[in-house]
């Protein structure tokens, strides 16, 4: 009923205005504007969805439209334009897009401008968009149209056309940017990346634009087809489907061999599947190509390690690493440990283990593994030298053997100082230990520290009162603080001979200390 009076209403409406419309030519255009004017408020005042089918917005038109045809008639190139103007924004209103770009046009091939301001309602608080605003939405909505129909050249040209009167456009950017990535050829790509980059630097939020412009520059890069099995390998790793993701990734070297980041993934993808042998290749080549990469050199280093060693000895190992590296040695024990019992030839994976044990305070724990090192490589100094440090904690105490031996390579390296300080350490943990305190004695006197060197010797010759050098040379020593009273003195060695024919060493050198020295 209410749809019946609204067109009743629209008809009276036209009736009244048709004499106005109709008169020709000496009827002003400034009566077919007001009337066009009031046609279109009674179609805002009815609350009616714009749109052609009703009647109310159909008057609305209708009288634009009579409004146009008395302008051409008796109006000047500016009343042409207002009804144009007002034509084109009825017509967008009302979803008549393809009328409302017609009207556009012609308004702007007259050189008028399109407003970009809102419109105030006539009848309402309420504000209508620009006709700028109105120009892009009828333009994109038939590009759309084309473009859903397969006509992309007519849709392209509604495209263009937007740009050419509001050149930053997103939207039209947008879908000018895709077209052109539909041609799936590299000129395509090309185009796409100059929209979709010019898109992204316009509007730097739109996630969108610079995920179409990678994708379009790699196109430009490496060829279409390889750039397009690559995404689908994506898709595929990321829905977990590993072997589908592996085939196109291998597509996408096959497609052109340098494209490097699909090596990376075929890498990648062939250690998760345990094939550390398969993997060795890509990563190479990845390294090849990009020789300052730290990451693909480690993945490089840890694919030949599986490959060596195995795949759980690998992994293990490399856990130890990485926590060794984050100072947790108790956990580095434990993988380091682990790679050996998946291998037992893993000859670093032993070193590792070793030295993280005596890193952590256990020393002779660490004696076992470097004695497999040195049984799967007995040229390696490096494990003696540490063997023998072990032994030595295993000897004089966890804390004073490697104290004691470290002392003598700092003493025989011709660092004194240091070597004191290691050797006080020892003292302090074992007050027994004779050959370290014989060592303070002789770095004492030579050092013409005669009271500490007396000292020294006198704390050996108690703890071994077997080694004939300790008292002697704290005798020595004791003679040497005062020099006026032994200048005549010969002093005697241990058993009553002379000092020339004793044994020739150096003040504090034992006869123990040669075995030690050695090994």
């Amino acid at each position: 009923m209410a749809h019946r009076s609204l067109a009743l209403i629209a008809c009276l409406f036209l009736a009244s205005v048709a004499p106005a419309l109709a008169q020709a030519p000496d009827q002003t255009y400034t009566a077919a504007a007001r009337a066009a004017a009031d046609a279109l408020a009674v179609a805002e005042r009815s609350g009616e969805t714009p749109h052609p089918d009703r009647p109310v917005w159909s008057a609305a038109f209708e009288a634009g439209e009579g409004a146009l045809r008395t302008a051409r008639g008796t109006g000047g190139q500016d009343d042409i334009i207002a009804a144009l103007r007002f034509n084109g924004r009825v017509y967008a209103l009302v979803g008549w897009y393809s009328r409302a770009f017609e009207a556009f046009q012609e308004l702007l091939a007259l050189g008028a401008r399109l407003g970009e301001e809102p419109v105030p309602s006539a009848v309402s608080d309420l504000v209508q968009p620009s006709d700028r605003d109105l120009f892009v939405a009828a333009a994109t909505q038939l590009g759309f149209a084309r473009y859903q129909a397969g006509d992309t050249e007519g849709a392209r040209g509604y495209y263009l056309r937007v740009l050419e009167v509001v050149p930053d456009e997103q939207e039209a950017l947008r879908w000018l940017g895709r077209i052109a990535f539909e041609q799936s050829d590299v000129e395509g790509a090309r185009t796409a990346v100059e929209y979709f980059e010019r898109l992204a630097g316009l509007y730097p939020d739109d996630e969108s634009a610079a995920y179409y412009a990678g994708l379009s520059r790699d196109r430009v890069a490496f060829g279409v087809t390889a750039s397009d099995a690559f995404q689908a390998g994506l898709q595929r790793y990321e829905a977990g489907m590993l072997e589908d993701a592996l085939v196109e990734f291998t597509a996408a070297l096959a497609a052109n061999p340098a494209y490097v980041d699909a090596a990376v993934w075929a890498g990648r993808i062939e250690l998760e599947l345990g094939r550390p042998a398969r993997s060795v290749p890509h990563w190479r080549s990845v390294v090849e190509a990009r020789p300052d990469d730290a990451g693909a050199a480690w993945f490089l280093g840890y694919a030949q390690t599986q490959e060596r060693w195995g795949v759980e000895a690998g992994e293990r190992y490399y856990r130890g690493l990485a926590a060794y590296e984050n100072g947790d040695l108790e956990t580095a024990i434990a993988e380091f440990s682990a790679a050996t019992q998946a291998n037992d030839a893993f000859v670093d994976a032993f070193v590792w283990a070793a030295r993280s044990l005596q890193e952590n305070g256990q020393p002779l724990e660490a004696i076992p593994f470097w004695e497999r090192v040195l049984a799967l490589d007995p040229g390696d100094d490096r494990a003696q030298w540490y063997l023998t440090r072990a032994r030595q904690a295993l000897e004089f105490g966890p804390v004073a053997g490697p104290a004691y031996y470290d002392a003598l390579a700092h003493y025989q390296a011709g660092d004194p100082d240091e070597a004191e300080r290691l050797l006080r350490i020892a003292v302090a943990a074992d007050p027994d230990f004779a050959q370290a305190w014989g060592y303070l004695g002789r770095i004492a006197f030579q050092d013409g520290r005669f009271a500490e060197a007396e000292e020294a010797y006198g704390r050996a010759a108690a703890a071994a009162p077997d080694v004939d050098d300790y008292a002697f040379f704290a005798e020595e020593a004791r003679r040497m603080q005062a020099p006026d009273e032994v200048d005549d003195v010969v002093p005697l060695a241990p058993g009553g001979e002379a000092p020339d024919e004793a044994p020739e060493r150096e003040p504090g050198e034992t006869p123990q200390d040669e075995d030690v020295d050695g090994g």
